[in-house]
């Protein structure tokens, strides 16, 4: 009997023909060969954290599980590299053991490294880039079952792609990436109207180095969240504090309130306006990854979309407005963030200031009638989706969107020309 495979919030699943973890890149490659001769079609999987249908397959799943140790280190340079299944979560604390860190993280740390740079998962920061950005070499076993080593100095052109590759390119091994020093954050959090958060926000993300707001739907309350390098001392109190605001009040006591809201939603917008404290300051200096990063136990889907920065406030007062027309409530925050641009062929950031609107809904929610009023709206701005979240766009909308679709098209042709790390997702919104 073949075993079932399902995501992290289980809005995905798949009943591959095996699963199987390689340990070594002579096991990456015997695996393509058994795909190949069996006509399965091959697909890599990290921590399956994406919301997508990116690693459904009914041929081979290949977990990298195995893939997440430190490979080399050149201090001079500040460059690591590391299996490419490693966690974010241990990557942090392993760069922050050498005295590095990533430039810039997302709010989630579950992601492996490969997952995160191959869906281009991104933090905020208008003067800073995704994660994917600070890759400078890559290892792939490719659709022939060679091993393409690709870097700046070698095969470049795959290098630019292969940074954003949606697993299309063969099974990333091993990931360098360009560091920087350690450094620290000084985080603050503040509760309040939401009027006075979007009038401060475009002033905030600035002057400030990450700035980005949650809005609290069918209220007047948002949260907004500035994080500052700075070279003062790490927080010394607030261990209990932090504890009891992120585990017990975001992940239990939340979680607690959804399957309450599940069959009360209308309590929902009253809740959230009697238990957040507007006005409330919360400050706290951290190594960036702590300040960067936070847990989330509470399952929920999400969709995710890119817009050009100077659009970002009016998107988010037409989701907004969406949000009027609902017949049930929504009970999960709406994030806002920006980027600043990159040149990574399908990143959603791709050759322009962007802004991120991200929506959410409970596991067991029904998000269909908001997730397509919300889609149909980017439309209108040339959103671009976060390719680890739900979309429905496909292979007749998406090269209007990126400058260099074709570019990323010849670079898999070359690769896995006989399409063998496809799946229908890829199939959907590459064209095959």
């Amino acid at each position: 009997m073949n075993k079932k495979w399902v995501n992290w919030s289980g809005n995905q699943s798949a009943t591959p023909k095996r699963i199987i973890s390689p340990s070594s890149e002579d096991e990456i490659i015997s695996l393509v060969g058994i795909g190949v001769a069996n006509r399965w079609r091959i697909r890599p999987v990290g921590s399956s954290h994406s919301f997508s249908p990116i690693c459904v397959t009914d041929g081979l799943l290949v977990p990298l599980d195995s893939f997440n140790q430190i490979l080399h280190v050149d201090k001079e340079l500040l460059q690591v590299t590391v299996g490419a299944g490693i966690t974010l979560s241990k990557l942090n604390v392993e760069l922050a053991n050498l005295g590095l860190a990533l430039p810039n993280l997302g709010d989630i740390d579950s992601q492996t490294l490969a997952g995160a740079i191959s869906t281009g998962t991104h933090g905020t920061g208008s003067r800073y880039s995704s994660i994917s950005a600070a890759v400078i070499g890559l290892r792939i076993v490719t659709g022939d079952g060679s091993i393409i080593s690709t870097s700046k100095f070698q095969d470049p052109e795959i290098l630019e792609s292969a940074r954003v590759s949606l697993g299309a390119f063969g099974v990333v091994t091993s990931i360098t990436l360009q560091c920087v020093e350690a450094f620290f954050l000084e985080g603050v959090e503040l509760t309040t109207a939401l009027d006075a958060v979007l009038e401060r926000f475009d002033d905030e993300d600035t002057k400030s180095d990450f700035v980005e707001f949650y809005w609290y739907p069918h209220t007047e309350i948002a949260e907004l969240k500035i994080n500052n390098r700075t070279l003062n001392p790490v927080s010394k109190k607030g261990g209990i504090v932090r504890f009891l605001n992120d585990e017990i009040l975001r992940n239990t006591a939340f979680g607690c309130l959804n399957r309450y809201w599940k069959y009360f939603p209308k309590y929902a917008p009253g809740t959230f306006n009697r238990v957040l404290n507007v006005g409330e300051r919360n400050i706290r200096i951290a190594p960036s990854y702590e300040i960067f990063c936070s847990k989330r136990r509470v399952k929920f889907v999400e969709m995710e979309y890119a817009v050009p920065r100077e659009y970002l406030l009016e998107a988010f007062n037409k989701v907004r407005k969406i949000t009027e027309t609902l017949n049930r409530p929504l009970t999960f925050p709406i994030e806002v963030r920006s980027l600043g641009s990159d040149d990574i062929p399908l990143s959603p950031a791709f050759g322009r200031e962007t802004g991120f609107i991200a929506v959410h809904v409970y596991k067991d929610a029904d998000s269909s009638i908001f997730f397509s009023q919300v889609e149909n709206l980017m439309r209108e701005y040339n959103g671009r989706p976060h390719w680890g979240k739900v979309h429905n766009l496909s292979s007749e909308d998406l090269p209007n969107l990126y400058p260099e679709w074709d570019k990323f098209l010849r670079i898999r042709k070359r690769l896995d020309p006989d399409g063998h790390f496809s799946n229908n997702y890829l199939e959907k919104v590459l064209g095959y």
